[in-house]
This record gives C-alpha cells, structure tokens and sequence, in this order.
C-alpha cells in the first residue's frame, strides 16, 4: 500500500467538490426518500457520492461508501470509506451541521481522514502518525490538540441535536460534565473535540454505519484523543454489517482513568 498522505490534496480538493455541490442543492428545493430503516436520503447524498466514487477509483484503493456499499474492492489492502454527507437530518433541517467524509482503511484501521463542512468552508484532516490539522475558511493549517482535561467535571458534552433522550440526561448527569451542547453530524463532532470545542460525544446504539466513524476517528486520534466502543474497546470496521454494533465514544483526552468512567456510566445506564 502507498502512502495515504500522497493523497491528501487530491482527497481534500476532492471533498469540498462534493461540498460544494451539496450545498446547491442546500439553497434550493431537492427530493427526499427514505432508505429501509427509516433514515432520510436526498439528492445531494447522491451527487455528493457519485462525485467522490468516482475521484476515489482512480487511487488503486477500494471504495465502501454509504449509499452504494462496496465498490471497486479488488483485494486491495486499502478501501476509502466514503460518508457523502454526514448528518443529513442536519442539511434538511438547514442547522449547517453537516459534512462531508472520507476515510481510508488499512488492514482494518483508520490511517487517514478528511471531515469537510461546507457551511463555513472548514476542513479538518489527519493521518496515522503525522498528527491532525484544520483550514478555516481558506487559511493556512493549523495544528489541533484535545483539551486533554483530566477532570469530567470540567468536560463539555457534545450530544446529538435531533436526538436526546432520558438515557442521555441521566449519564450526563452522572458524569457531572461542565455543559452539554447540541450539534448535528458526527465528524463535526469528533473534529470540535480535536480542536479543543469540547471534550465528549457518545453514541451507545447500534444504528451508525462505519462511514459514520472512520475519517472522524484518525483525526480525533491523531489530535490526542480517545475513540472507543461503549464497551471500551477499539472500534472493530466490518463490511458486512457495515454497522457499528457497539457505538461509538470520542474523548478530548486518552487517560485510562476518563475513559473506565466514561464507559462504566454508559454500561449502567444501558443496561
């Protein structure tokens, strides 16, 4: 396998494409269907991946997106996983939560990723051992770190906007957190919190698909931060279930100390 970060420039320009072709269908009127399970899908989730499917084949990788499932596999040790647009209960509602994602899997890992929000026209970026980065509306990279906060008392939650339920009040009242903001789209999530904008997310169903997490996840990694299963293990990539059966967790720190308390909460309030 090449070097992802060979890409970098091709995926990132590639990324706002698809944002920008988004967010025509963003200022005006578009269809919407419903895929099985209930979850909406528009227009804009499928021009967005018809525009990174097809950027994507011409890499040599394989490609596992949203909407079409596995293309282009090939035995490749490599496979781009391919959010079109993250949060789309978000783009309907036009909260400007949203975002575009690709991922890269090497061997069952994330190595490397791209979070683009197009409202804002800000791109957060990170690969394996080389750190994560943000470009604000056009501006030169910056570097990111978690908050690293050693205390939960002080951390701010990030909980879903469309979905907050009984469940969710209690564990953040059990973890004392500092404040709880709601947001849309999960990379945008996992990408404030490598940027230091709070210090928490959590999903503990199993409805996310593993578009929902890879890209997002070598970035919060790579900027200090913890991603886990709700049992307190690394996220396991099937592509057969396409799922994440066991939800997901992002940390602004990686103390061991955070993360047993965290997961412990989220295990007895599930249960």
């Amino acid at each position: 396998m090449t070097d992802p970060r060979e890409h970098l420039d091709f995926v990132k320009a590639l990324t706002r494409e698809a944002g920008e072709k988004t967010m025509e269908f963003y200022r005006k009127e578009y269809d919407v269907s419903e895929k099985a399970g209930g979850s909406p899908v528009t227009e804009a989730d499928l021009e967005s991946e018809e525009i990174l499917v097809s950027g994507l084949s011409e890499t040599g990788y394989g490609i596992f997106a949203e909407e079409r499932g596995s293309v282009n596999q090939d035995g490749s040790e490599g496979i781009w996983i391919v959010d079109p647009l993250d949060g789309t209960q978000d783009f309907i509602d036009k909260t400007g939560e949203f975002s575009i994602m690709v991922g890269l899997l090497h061997r069952g890992e994330p190595v490397f990723g791209v979070v683009y929000a197009p409202v804002g026209e800000k791109l957060w970026y990170g690969a394996k051992d080389e750190g994560a980065y943000v470009i604000d509306k056009g501006e030169k990279r910056r570097k990111i770190e978690v908050n690293g906060k050693g205390r939960l008392n002080r951390f701010r939650l990030i909980a879903s906007r469309n979905h907050f339920s009984d469940a969710d009040r209690k564990i953040s009242e059990l973890l004392d957190v500092a404040g709880v903001t709601r947001m849309g789209s999960l990379g945008v999530k996992f990408s404030s919190i490598a940027e230091g904008a709070a210090d928490l997310t959590y999903y503990t169903t199993d409805r996310l698909g593993i578009w929902d997490t890879c890209a997002p996840q070598i970035i919060l990694e790579e900027a200090g931060g913890g991603v886990y299963d709700t049992t307190g293990k690394r996220p396991t990539y099937d592509l057969e279930s396409r799922r994440m059966a066991e939800g997901i967790v992002g940390l602004g720190t990686d103390e061991p100390r955070i993360r047993k308390e965290v997961i412990r909460t989220l295990t007895e309030v599930r249960t």
